[in-house]
């Protein structure tokens, strides 16, 4: 149970940065540049930023997933422990 609530956590909150960054990126591209700018920028800009953004997103949602697993965990000890 810990490490499916673990995992599953850990993956919203991965797609959830990534999609994030990506929405950024595409704002900052489109809203700033002109058409022609934007595509060529951001068609070069987003393989970069993923290769650098992943490892970073991807250790901090597992940080984030086992953290809350333990919460969960030590929660539903402490409410079974009790009754």
């Amino acid at each position: 149970m810990f490490e499916k609530t673990a995992l599953t956590t850990a993956k919203a909150i991965y797609w959830l940065a990534i999609c994030s960054g990506a929405i950024w990126l595409a704002w900052v591209c489109f809203a700033n540049l002109p058409l022609w700018a934007a595509v060529i920028l951001f068609a070069i800009a987003l393989p970069l930023a993923a290769m650098a953004g992943a490892p970073l997103a991807a250790g901090t949602s597992f940080a984030a997933g086992v953290l809350v697993a333990a919460v969960l965990a030590v929660y539903r000890r402490a409410t079974h422990s009790g009754a």
